[in-house]
């Protein structure tokens, strides 16, 4: 009979979980599943148990260390603990089998159930019945059992408590007396235990489920949906190119900026790292082994250098990061510049006043009628060494306070015979030695002040490093992409291969009278307008190509 007890609620859930498990696999998620039992909570399992285990420790002192108690064995003293004991022994072996997770947990949680109330029962008659006031302990078994049952079962343990309660109170009056039953309280504890289990239950539970709504499988699915695209979204925006691999060293998932630095816009998902990119798959595998040298290297496909950081997952996998090396570089340098920027501005200013006054005081003993002509020397060379300084302070304090972009429209071919005319004409130049060739109506948005600067700073450079019989010629010319082009060329000595890299880092000159800041300079207003300027490798002569987007092309 109790076998039999036991097994029908553990059958039933096991037929009800096999039902949901058909009905997930037909995706019939518009038939209403019936109830099934709940899995308990371990945690709320051993609390149950370390419970059990604290009131049969506090019933054993009572009863075997209280020499005045008269309830706890008045009836059967021997029965009292023998159950006791047994009670023991089953509290013991329920923590045992927890512990080692065997058998399933529903069947542990029905089995606890049974004994719970079938030894309580045994020790409440040997103590008297109900009317020793042991039934107490059944209400808050059932009032802890309804956490962990569903309603049919709390109200099933409930109504199996009340039939127990009635069995021992007949068995008292057949065995004592009817002095020895009391049918009355009987009726009231169980009417007690169905209402204890009734309320705790359905109205607790149903107000919970209102607040707390479980998600369907529906919503759950939708929900995750959003998760994953939300996440997608994220990857595809980053400016770091991001990609997953599997175990296998499949691509399961890549972004819009991995793909342009691999130069792979249009390949399929899943595909083999290595047809995407061989030198990628060469330093992952340097990695997994421990050899990886964290340095740059060069995609031959797109150009682009990366930096990769590797990240493995919990899934055998891989996450990859590639980061644009050169643009990491451009940002490093940026700051950089940035802050020495701020500090030779401070130090430009603290320098100006004392070279004005020594500048000032080799004009006055330039003035002297009693200097001979070393004096004179000394000083023409004081002056000029003076005069050099301050064209760099006057470099330094323009990089540091450069004003706001204005941008105008300018037509490219009229300004440069403009500038071409007044340059010629303050340097008293011929007309071979400043050529101007351009094409008609070629315009473009560009700062007009800056613009004569950079083409002022490129033509008294190339007449710098060169000798005075130098040609030089600006053209200027519409590309077939719609891209205005200004070209700046000479004939002079030209540029070596070593200082070509160099150009543009501040302070760096091949002349001895030039501040290095001149190039500097020019590539700085250039980004500030949006355009770009190069070194061209020549033959014979320097070649600078400044390169900026059409007022046609910013229009668009």
């Amino acid at each position: 009979m109790v076998w039999f007890l036991l097994q029908v609620p553990a059958q039933e859930a096991i037929n009800k979980c096999l039902f949901d498990l058909k009905l997930s696999a037909d995706q019939q998620s518009a038939r209403k599943t019936p109830s099934q039992a709940v899995v308990p909570d371990a945690q709320a399992m051993r609390l149950f148990s370390q419970y059990r285990l604290f009131l049969l420790t506090a019933l054993a002192a009572v009863y075997y260390l209280s020499s005045s108690q008269s309830i706890l064995g008045q009836r059967d003293a021997t029965l009292f603990e023998v159950a006791h004991l047994g009670y023991v022994v089953a509290a013991l072996g329920f923590i045992y089998l927890q512990r080692i997770d065997r058998p399933a947990a529903i069947t542990r949680l029905y089995l606890q159930n049974y004994l719970d109330i079938a030894f309580i029962c045994i020790m409440m008659y040997a103590c008297g019945g109900v009317q020793s006031g042991f039934g107490i302990l059944l209400l808050i078994t059932i009032a802890l059992l309804s956490q962990l049952n569903t309603t049919r079962y709390t109200l099933f343990f409930a109504a199996l408590a009340c039939v127990l309660i009635l069995l021992e109170e007949l068995l008292a009056k057949l065995l004592i007396g009817s002095a020895a039953a009391d049918f009355e309280r009987s009726a009231f504890l169980g009417a007690m235990l169905l209402l204890v289990a009734w309320l705790l239950s359905v109205p607790l539970k149903a107000l919970a489920a209102r607040q707390i709504p479980e998600p369907t499988h529906d919503r759950a699915a939708l929900d995750v949906k959003q998760i994953a695209n939300l996440n997608e979204e994220i990857i595809r925006e980053l400016d770091s190119g991001v990609l997953v691999i599997d175990s296998h060293n499949h691509v399961q998932l890549i972004n819009d900026t991995a793909r342009e630095l691999l130069a792979v816009e249009f390949a399929p998902l899943p595909v083999h790292i290595g047809r995407l990119c061989s030198a990628l798959l060469n330093d992952l595998s340097d990695a997994r082994r421990g050899d990886h040298s964290k340095d740059p290297f060069t995609i031959e496909s797109s150009g682009y250098s990366v930096l990769p950081h590797y990240i493995p997952l919990s899934s055998g996998g891989m996450l990859i990061r590639l980061d644009d090396h050169a643009q990491m570089r451009k940002q490093y340098q940026q700051l950089k510049l940035a802050s020495l920027g701020r500090l030779s501005a401070s130090i430009a200013h603290e320098i100006r006043n004392p070279l004005g006054a020594i500048s000032h005081s080799v004009q006055l003993l330039q003035e002297s009628p009693h200097l001979n002509a070393e004096d004179e020397d000394l000083l023409d060379i004081a002056g000029k060494n003076t005069r050099r300084i301050n064209r760099i302070v006057e470099d330094v304090l323009q990089l540091s306070n450069r004003k706001q972009v204005n941008y105008t429209p300018i037509n490219l071919s009229q300004t440069v015979t403009d500038f071409c005319a007044r340059f010629a004409s303050e340097h008293q130049l011929t007309d071979n030695n400043l050529v101007a060739t351009t094409e008609p109506n070629v315009f473009v948005q560009f700062d007009a002040e800056h613009l004569d600067q950079v083409l002022w700073n490129l033509c008294s450079n190339a007449r710098l490093h060169n000798d005075d019989n130098t040609q030089i010629t600006i053209s200027c010319w519409q590309s077939q992409q719609g891209t205005a082009v200004i070209d700046i060329v000479d004939n002079g000595v030209g540029i070596a291969d070593l200082h070509r890299e160099h150009l543009f880092e501040p302070f760096y000159s091949t002349h001895h009278q030039g501040s290095g800041l001149g190039l500097y300079i020019i590539r700085e207003l250039c980004d500030l307008n949006k355009a770009n300027i190069e070194c061209i490798d020549r033959e014979d002569g320097a070649h600078f190509r400044i390169t900026v987007s059409s007022s046609q092309q910013m229009a668009a």
